[in-house]
C-alpha cells in the first residue's frame, strides 16, 4: 500500500510539472504574440504617419511663383504658361488649372498637359493677348493617380509695368493712411485676435495680425500665423499666406495680392501655438464694399 501511494504521488507530481510547463509555454507564446502584434501595430503606425505626411497630390513648385510681380514692359517678359509640379501624378481627365484676371475672365487656353518629372508636372498655356497689368489667380484641382484623392487650391501672381510698380509703392503708402481699410478683432480661447488689412482693395495689400492676452500683453508662444483666403462667389481658394514675425512680439504681417477679385472674402486666421491648441477664426470682408466679421 505504501508503495502504491508513492507511485500515485509521483504520478501526480509529474502531472503538476507537465501542467506548469504547459502554462509556462503558453505564457511565453502569448508574450511572443503580444510582441509581434505590437511590432505590427508600430509598423502600421509608421506607414500611416508617412502617408499622412506625404500623401495626396500637393504642389511642390509654381511657375510663375506665388505672389510674384512680373514686369509687363515687353511681350517677351509675359509668361507663356503656368506650370505646377505636384508631389504625385495628376489624372489629366479630371485635373485642371484655370487662370483668371481680376474680372474673373479666363486667360488660359484650357489645354492642360501632364509632362515632366514622372508625369507630375501640369502646365496650361496662357493667351498673351489677354494679359495686361493686374492680379491673376491660378486655381487648380488634381485627382491623384497614386492615391485617388482630390486636392485643390489657388495662388496669385501680378503683372505690372515698372512705372506702375514705382507709382504703387507711393500710392500704397498713402492708401494705408486713408479710411479704405479693414479692421476687426475677436476673442479666441481668451486671446484677443485682431486683423488689419490696408488698403482694402483688389491688388497689393498689407495684412497684419496681432495677438494679445486679456491684459493686453502680447502672446509669446505663437509659432506660425497663417491666412487662408476663400471667395465662394467665384470659386477661388484657398489662397494661403504665411505671415512673418515683426519686431513687435505678438504681431505678424504679410503683403500680397491675395484679395484678387471683388466680392465677399472669408479670411481664416490660424495661429499655431507651442504647447497649446491652435487659435482659429474666420473674418469676412467685402472688397470695394462694406466689411463684416463672423
Amino acid at each position: 500500500m505504501v508503495h502504491s501511494s508513492n507511485v500515485l504521488l509521483n504520478f501526480n507530481n509529474e502531472i503538476r510539472q507537465d501542467r506548469l510547463a504547459m502554462l509556462h509555454n503558453s505564457i511565453l507564446t502569448a508574450s511572443g504574440v503580444l510582441v509581434i502584434c505590437s511590432l505590427i501595430l508600430l509598423t502600421m503606425g509608421l506607414f500611416s504617419y508617412d502617408n499622412t505626411a506625404y500623401g495626396h497630390a500637393n504642389p511642390v513648385s509654381y511657375s510663375p511663383t506665388a505672389n510674384s510681380i512680373i514686369s509687363g514692359n515687353q511681350d517677351e517678359s509675359l509668361p507663356a504658361k503656368v506650370m505646377i509640379l505636384f508631389s504625385e501624378r495628376p489624372e489629366p481627365k479630371v485635373s485642371y488649372i484655370h487662370v483668371t484676371n481680376s474680372k474673373n475672365q479666363r486667360v488660359d487656353n484650357n489645354d492642360l498637359l501632364i509632362t515632366g518629372q514622372n508625369d507630375r508636372e501640369a502646365t496650361v498655356a496662357l493667351d498673351k493677348s489677354r494679359l495686361s497689368d493686374g492680379v491673376y489667380t491660378v486655381s487648380w484641382l488634381v485627382l491623384s493617380r497614386d492615391d485617388g484623392h482630390i486636392t485643390k487650391g489657388s495662388y496669385v501672381f501680378n503683372i505690372q509695368q515698372q512705372q506702375l510698380q514705382q507709382l504703387e509703392g507711393v500710392t500704397s503708402a498713402s492708401s494705408q493712411n486713408s479710411n479704405n481699410t479693414f479692421s476687426d478683432q475677436t476673442k479666441v480661447d481668451n486671446v484677443n485676435m485682431s486683423l488689419l488689412i490696408s488698403p482694402l482693395h483688389v491688388g497689393l495689400s498689407t495684412f497684419n495680425v496681432t495677438l494679445a492676452d486679456q491684459s493686453g500683453n502680447p502672446v509669446s508662444n505663437i509659432r506660425n500665423v497663417i491666412l487662408s483666403f476663400i471667395n465662394k462667389e467665384v470659386g477661388l481658394g484657398p489662397i494661403v499666406a504665411n505671415l512673418n514675425k515683426t519686431d513687435v512680439v505678438g504681431m505678424f504681417t504679410a503683403s500680397g495680392s491675395y484679395l484678387s477679385q471683388p466680392g465677399e472674402w472669408e479670411i481664416k486666421v490660424t495661429a499655431q501655438r507651442s504647447g497649446e491648441y491652435d487659435l482659429n477664426h474666420t473674418f469676412k470682408t467685402t472688397v470695394n464694399g462694406a466689411t463684416t466679421a463672423s
